[in-house]
Parts: C-alpha cells; structure tokens; sequence
C-alpha cells in the first residue's frame, strides 16, 4: 500500500476529531439530531481549518441511520457504502478545475436523480470563488430550489469573491484559526500512535510553524518524521523549517539594544554566509522582537510563548536592558525594513541599514525614539546621584610647583537653527537687557556687534540730566500701590515661558514653541503660531493646560493661540498711536 501522508491518514471520521470549530460542530450536531437538515451550506475559513473534512462528515452524517452525537456511526450499511469511494450519493467537485457553465449545467441534469443508498445526495464544490460569471448564473436556481433529496455544501476561502445572489441562499459557517495548543495536542497525540518520539518543545515549533492551519502544521509533522529515526528536538525542527539560528538572532538582538553597531554588523555578516534569504532573516528578527516585547510586558509570557526555559531566560534578560519605546521604534524600523525588502535591488543594504537605525537612537528624531533616550539619561542621573566618590589625596610641594601659563584658545561657534540632541539638553538662553530676552521682539535680526573698530575710538559715557527734586506729599500707600507693576514686553515674557518649557523637560512642547512669536495684548500674552502643524501641537489640551501653567507661573497673564495672519486687530495700540502722534512734545498728566 502506498505510503499516506499523516493529514491524510489522520483525516478526522466524526464531529470529535474536529478540533477548534466547536461552534459549527454544535449547530450541525443539533441540526442532524432534529431533522432540521438545510439545502445549502457555505463553509468559509482559511486554508487547513476543517472546511473539506466537516463537509464530509456532514454529508455521511445526515444519511447515517444511527448517528452518534451527530457523527456517522461507520458500522450501517449506508455508512459503509457511503466509505466506497464509488458511491454516487456523495458527489465532491473541485472548482478550481471545473468552474465553467457546462460543468454546472452536468450538475444540474444529474440532480434530478434520487440517491442510492441514503436519504440524500450531496454535492461539495470546493473551492467554489473559482467558478466563474456564467457558471454562478446557472447555479442560482438549482442552489435556491433544489429537489429534496438534494444537499449542497460549497467550501472556499475566500468568501468575499462569491457573489451576493449566492451568499443569500446559504447557511454560512465561518471557521476560525485552530489555536496552537490544539495543533500541538493534535501532533502529540498522533507522535504517540506512530511512535515517534519527541520533546514537547519541538511539537509547539512545529505547532507555530503551522500558523494556524492543521494541514501545515501536520505536512511539517511528517517531514519531521523523516528528518530524524531518533528523538526529535527543538533545534531538528528549527533545521526542518529552515529558520535562523535563534541563538544568533537573540545575540543580535541584545547587541541592538546595548547600541553595539559594530558587533550587529557582525552579525548580519555571518547570518547572511549562511545562505538564508535576507527577506526570511528579517521576518526572524521581526519574530524575535515581538517574543521580546512579550517578555517585557505580559505577566504569563511564559505560557503565551512555550519557549524553552534557556531561550526563555535570554529573552527576559533583553527585555530587562530594553526600554519599551526603545523595543517598539527598533520593531517599527524592522517592518518597515521589510515593506522596503520587497522592491529593494540590493535587500542586504537595506537590512544593514535598519540595523545601523536600530541600533543607533542617537541618530533617529522619531518620538519613540526620543522618549528612550530621555528615560535612558534620567535612569543614569539617577544612578549617578546614589554613588558616592572618592578622590584619593595628593600631596603636592608648593616650592617646586611652579605656576605655568596656559594660552587658552577662542573656541570656534557653531551657529545652527535647530539644537542638538546629541548631547543632552542645550543651555539655558541667556537674558539681555534689551527688553525682548533671547526670544524677545529682536530676535529676528541679529544684534549689533559693539566692539571698537580701532583704539583711537573711545566710548564716552553718556551724562544723564538731573532730575530736580519733587516735594513728597506725605501719604498712607494704597493697596494699588503695594502691588509690583509688571514691566515686561511680550518677546521677553515668551523667552522665559520657553526657558521654563526646557527647564521643566517638557521637549515636545518647547520644539513645537521654537518657531512660535508673542506678543503682549493687555493682560493676555498672544502666541502666534507661523505653521498648522505647531498650532495643531499647542492647542492639544494637554500642551495648552502646561503651557497656561507655565505663563500663569511667571505673572499674572492669559494665553490666546491663534495662526500667523488671523491675528485679531488691536485698536486699542493704534489709537493709543494715533494719540501720541497728535499730542507729540505736549506733557499730559493723566489723573484720576
């Protein structure tokens, strides 16, 4: 006898060995026990799921004359002659290869005749979205009003090509994805009946390999079988399955996070001398990552991913170093990597260079990766400031010591519109007396350089004119009085909101101010935003809730966002220079 393969040898007889459908196996289990028995069905689900197997079982069950739960007994007369793979009354077509109008039109001609053996005759079209326009047409009728000995089951996988007129007169089963337990049990249980022998590990790869689908995972089973007489390990399977070398990818993995570009490249050297496709090895890299956040971030990441307990162990340990910004930018870089992959020309370049990305977060502005290197210098300040050093004590001979000058070179200035992050937080801005501060209403012209232009030029002091003495009225200070009077313009108040922003770490909202000018309306500091994108990041509720502290913190003064242009008019400072203007040279007291 031909030798069989195991998802064949071990097709499933009954409703029990359908494994990770027991919602369907309920309903047509009770539909055969009270004769409710429906004239078309339509099973849709991904490939290896159990569709072809169920319609089977299906179609011996509803002509058995004693079922069992709802399984054929196998032991009637009509179960027996329903097994002769010559039997008329179950007839299984395949789509695929038959899905033109003449082959419908066959169908039909030869369902008017009754069954042989049991009460109906049953017709599985499998892969039925293959058939095509015409084909569906002279279906429709017969599918809608078949004789009543007469039973289809259509079966496909992709449900969404099937035609609405179709949809309509079925009784649709939608099979979901077998659960890997399920699929390893299901190994496991025919690894005991063969006699193989196995480490439970092996069968959960084999298990996740099959994604889902019982049919791959059981076709990876029998090549398993042959791979090794003797017992089959993890490492046998990861050889079958032609998959990377865990072992070096957990290695690359731990050298991105610990910002080692050198040794990652090595890595990558010697996974690609293996020969392995650079799409296959970042799809592993891609796998591995995602086993690492689930480590990071699941309480029972042990049972989620049935790993062994050594690369179980490796795993945590990168989990524990990697911060979790840090874990989702190097994932994002990696996916990406692999989206670029499929149109590259050279795909090594482009997976060197996500390592390179990854593995330097000093180079990569993304948010994320920001964030991980904020987290990174407050968890080194706060190890930093619980040790305690030492200085050991020189003894230094003040006689032979002699004082040596030292020439101290002008260091060069750098001038950049935006600051570096590459090393920490730039310096406070100083202030200036210019009334508008770093940010003030100068800022966008360049100071005057005051420096003499030769020596023979020398400043003279300006003399200020004495102010002659004013006789005092003698009088109790009002509590109008008592308050400061705030002498402040709008570009200096802004300067040192900003200054606070970076002071308190608020980086987002201080990169997003940068851009931004102020002026003073009143009481109300109005904060002119010269692009969509940064008055779309202020006027966040979060951000403007900061930044009305952080104004409210310096003086007493409201905030008002608005956009470069739509600013309102002020007539209040027109007509005040209008006033000026006519009144120019005249002393005005103004009294209450």
């Amino acid at each position: 006898m031909a030798y069989l393969a195991l998802y064949r040898r071990f097709r499933p007889n009954g409703f029990k060995g359908l494994i990770g459908q027991e919602h369907i196996v309920r309903t047509l289990a009770n539909q055969i026990s009270s004769g409710r028995i429906g004239h078309a069905y339509l099973f849709c689900g991904t490939r290896g799921t159990g569709k072809t197997s169920a319609a089977k079982i299906f179609a011996k069950a509803i002509n058995c004359l004693s079922p069992v739960d709802g399984s054929p007994c196998g032991e009637c007369e009509v179960c027996k002659a329903l097994s002769d793979p010559s039997n008329l009354d179950i007839l299984e077509m395949d789509a695929a290869s038959n899905n033109k109008v003449e082959n419908v039109r066959e169908i039909r001609e030869k369902i008017q005749y009754p069954p042989v053996s049991g009460r109906y005759k049953v017709y599985i079209i499998d892969e039925v979205h293959m058939l095509t326009t015409e084909a569906f047409n002279a279906l429709l009728k017969t599918l809608e009003e078949p004789p009543k000995h007469a039973v289809f089951i259509l079966a496909t996988t992709e449900s969404h090509k099937l035609p609405s007129t179709i949809l309509s007169r079925c009784m649709r089963f939608d099979f979901r994805i077998i659960p890997t337990k399920d699929i390893a049990n299901l190994i496991a249980g025919i690894y005991d009946e063969i006699g193989k022998e196995y480490d439970k590990d092996a069968v959960m790869a084999i298990a996740r390999a099959g994604a889902g689908s019982a049919r791959d995972a059981l076709s990876i089973a029998d090549i398993c079988v042959s791979y090794r007489d003797s017992k089959l390990t993890y490492s046998d399977v990861l050889e079958v399955l032609g998959a990377t070398d865990s072992s070096k990818i957990t290695s690359m993995i731990s050298k991105i996070v610990t910002a080692d570009t050198s040794g990652t490249l090595e890595d990558v050297e010697e996974l690609c001398e293996t020969g392995k496709s650079i799409g296959v090895l970042c799809k592993d890299i891609i796998s591995r990552l995602r086993e690492v956040v689930i480590c990071k971030t699941c309480k029972n990441a042990r049972d989620i991913l049935e790993l062994p307990e050594d690369v179980y162990g490796e795993l945590c340990q990168i989990a524990d170093k990697a911060d979790g910004h840090r874990l989702l930018r190097v994932i994002e870089i990696f996916t990406e990597a692999e989206g670029s992959l499929r149109y590259s020309l050279n795909p090594r370049v482009v997976l060197e260079s996500a390592c390179i990305k990854a593995s330097q977060p000093e180079n990569d502005y993304n948010i994320d990766a920001l964030l991980s290197r904020i987290n990174s210098l407050e968890e080194q300040i706060k190890n930093a400031s619980n040790v305690v050093y030492s200085a050991p004590a020189k003894v230094i001979d003040v006689e032979k010591t002699q004082p040596q000058k030292v020439e101290s070179k002008p260091k060069a200035k750098v001038e950049s519109d935006y600051p570096s992050f590459d090393e920490g937080y730039p310096e406070a801005p100083p202030e200036d007396d210019f009334g508008g501060g770093f940010y003030g209403d100068i800022s966008k012209s360049k100071k005057a350089d005051n420096r003499p232009i030769a020596p023979r030029f020398e400043e003279k002091p300006i003399e200020k004119p004495k102010e002659r003495p004013v006789a005092e009225e003698k009088r109790e200070p009002s509590k109008e009085d008592l308050k400061p009077t705030p002498l402040i313009s709008g570009g200096k108040l802004w300067g040192r909101v900003i200054r606070q922003l970076r002071l308190e770490k608020n980086i987002v909202l201080w990169v997003a101010c940068q851009e931004m000018d102020a002026k003073l309306v009143g009481k109300t500091l109005r904060i002119i935003a010269n692009d969509d994108a940064g008055y779309q990041a202020v006027v966040k509720e979060n951000n403007l809730a900061i930044l009305s502290k952080t104004v409210k913190s310096i003086g007493d003064y409201d905030i008002e966002i608005v956009k470069a242009g739509e600013e309102k008019v002020d007539t209040f400072t027109s007509e005040v220079e209008k006033v000026k203007k006519t009144f120019s040279g005249v002393t005005v007291n103004v009294e209450e």
